[in-house]
């Protein structure tokens, strides 16, 4: 997710004629994006409009240029629920026309949003973002970007909690539960939801929210996407910043300060409950070419100034470069954006570092820093051209604290369990020819860090930061959304997430699914994390 820039529009262009000459298309599946046109509801076709701006953006307007590879037979463009109901009824007639729906495109997963020769389902017009001063809710589209949702509710002084970075889709965020610079206030993005408008297998239209369909809305608060198809979201908003103003940016580290950095970002874990107003990512990142070693480092504040103590440690290290800033929560998202390439093909991978009180926490974290460094130069002479790059996403206690104050989500995280660290493993490279290999060095990267934790710490009563009676122990295998889980937004298609979901809300979570979508049109149509 969070890379340096290097473009490469180019060769997708390039591709582009490859790809879609390459796609074979069904008469089940023309016929269906015939009866979808038909039904007076925007579709371009692979056939006739392959060079159409509006196809192509939908067809390669992805983070991760791997999921340009597939072809849409068609694309639909809903601007309603009835009409995504409408999609979904066309859909039950043709039961071996596969699809996919697309909000941001963001998530790597290839099928996750796109889809080769079936329908393609692009939420881009119901993008509209309201605000309801009354309740203070904001009712939004979930093919709206953050950058949108933050800009349209700016004027009011007030914020949903949002993705980090502009560009971001609503949709596939929300599902996946999202982490946001506002969760240390107000817990996951998923947890600000009170309302959910979706469109079920039977293309009934529903809404989920505490009292109408509670077991639909507690599955869909971070469940994923196999449940319905959601047109819109109803969230609560915050107030935002000092009269608008927020405080943060981004700055840059040399690799020499690496010890320094990972120190610092587990002091600010231990600490986060002193002021939940600020957070940080902190990046590493190593290209195979140069042997470039860099710290990419995300601030924010919720205010125009920040308090002495709260981010000292960083403040102490030399910069390469320094944006941080008083500005505006949008401009703030905007700026994010220029780390957000496109043009490349992206692996994302997941897991969950314990936050060890220190010294023993900042022990445990720059071994695993330097453990992931070793392993990535160590391949770099058969791998030129590869970026890989890691992210350390403070997650304390007080996030799932604010969960369970919101009613509980579905990844059944337990605040007793204290201080964790989610971990993103990002590999980035040009074509197709190094698929196989990103795979698994993926997997190889963090299977190696797993179990270096695993012998390291596990199995000596070692508990987190702010850990709390009746909390597990490392290594405990709690079964409590702790160590084990595996966030979703950051997962890779072969993990297991929902399984590592804690409170035994996997076998919740299914019979919800099952009983929304008794002939598997979600599940067994469109790509996602599945209920096996």
């Amino acid at each position: 997710m969070f890379s340096l820039p290097s473009p490469c529009s180019a060769l997708i262009a390039a591709t582009y004629f490859l790809t879609v000459s390459a796609t074979t298309v069904s008469s089940n599946t023309t016929a269906a994006c015939t009866a979808i046109s038909g039904a007076s509801i925007e579709t371009l076709s692979l056939s006739s409009d392959a060079l159409n701006p509006e196809f192509v953006d939908a067809k390669n307007h992805y983070w991760s240029a791997a999921n340009a590879d597939l072809s849409p037979a068609c694309a639909a463009f809903p601007t309603s629920a009835e009409e995504v109901s409408s999609i979904v009824s066309t859909l039950l007639q043709y039961p071996d026309v596969k699809f996919a729906v697309k909000s941001g495109g963001h998530n790597p997963n290839v099928g996750w949003s796109s889809v080769d020769g079936g329908v393609l389902i692009v939420m881009s017009n119901l993008g509209n973002t309201t605000f309801n001063p009354g309740d203070n809710t904001a009712h939004v589209g979930p093919g709206a970007r953050w950058k949108d949702v933050i800009g349209a509710l700016e004027p009011y002084g007030v914020a949903v909690v949002s993705g980090r970075l502009g560009d971001v889709g609503v949709g596939g965020l929300t599902l996946g539960g999202g982490l946001s610079f506002l969760s240390g206030q107000y817990g996951l993005v998923c947890d600000n939801v009170v309302n959910y408008e979706v469109v079920l297998a039977n293309a009934s239209i529903v809404n989920a929210n505490a009292s109408n369909n509670p077991d639909l809305f507690f599955a869909l608060k971070g469940g994923g996407n196999q449940f319905g198809i959601v047109t819109s979201f109803t969230m609560k908003t915050h107030p935002i910043g000092t009269n608008g103003q927020v405080w943060g940016g981004i700055r840059s580290y040399a690799g020499i300060y690496s010890e320094q950095i990972i120190n610092a970002t587990q002091a600010f874990t231990e600490n986060y409950f002193h002021d939940p107003k600020a957070a940080v990512i902190v990046t590493g990142e190593v290209a195979i070419d140069t042997l470039l070693e860099i710290f990419v480092v995300f601030f924010f504040y919720d205010g125009e100034t920040v308090p002495a103590g709260v981010f000292d440690a960083f403040n102490a290290i030399p910069t390469i470069s320094d944006g941080t800033k008083t500005q505006t929560y949008s401009d703030l998202l905007n700026g994010d954006d220029n780390t957000n390439l496109y043009g490349l093909r992206y692996l994302i991978r997941g897991a969950t570092l314990p936050n060890l009180p220190a010294p023993t926490g900042q022990s445990l974290l720059l071994t695993h820093y330097n453990t992931w460094k070793a392993y990535v130069l160590l391949n770099s002479p058969l791998h030129p051209g590869f970026i890989f790059s890691l992210a350390f996403q403070p997650l304390p206690a007080i996030i799932p604290a604010h969960s369970a104050e919101a009613g509980g989500n579905a990844l059944g995280m337990d605040a007793r369990n204290g201080d964790f660290i989610w971990m993103e493993y990002d590999v980035s490279w040009l074509t197709a020819l190094g698929d196989e290999d990103a795979h698994a060095m993926a997997i190889n990267i963090t299977a190696t860090g797993k179990a270096q934790v695993a012998q390291t710490y596990g199995g000596k009563g070692l508990v987190n930061s702010n850990w709390q009676a009746g909390g597990a122990s490392i290594g405990e295998g709690d079964g409590k959304g702790g160590e084990n889980l595996y966030f979703l937004n950051d997962a890779m298609y072969d993990q297991e997430t929902l399984q590592s979901y804690g409170e035994g809300n996997y076998e919740t979570l299914k019979a919800v699914q099952r009983a929304v979508d008794p002939e598997g049109l979600f599940w067994g149509r469109t790509g996602g994390f599945k209920f096996t």
